[in-house]
């Protein structure tokens, strides 16, 4: 499929927290005049709980202690809500 059948636009995403601290998402991209837009955006999802999370002092080290924290666990365990 040809390129000039698609506008390609860059996408980043960032997580800001309200004042009451519920977490939100800002979506920011670019547009074919170079111009930048950045949206909040209300996106449906489940958390894990805490204990599946991977904390380190980059976001390298986080995901590496995260794949540990999720080795051999199933989509039902990890997402499990005691």
């Amino acid at each position: 499929m040809p390129e000039s059948n698609f506008i390609v636009q860059k996408v980043e995403w960032f997580q800001l927290r309200a004042p009451d601290g519920t977490p939100f998402f800002v979506m920011v991209s670019s547009l074919p005049n170079g111009y930048f837009t950045a949206v909040p955006c209300r996106v449906t999802m489940e958390l894990a709980a805490h204990g599946n999370m991977g904390l380190g002092q980059s976001s390298e080290a986080a995901m590496e202690q995260l794949t540990q924290a999720l080795a051999g666990k199933t989509l039902e365990q990890i997402f499990a809500h005691d």
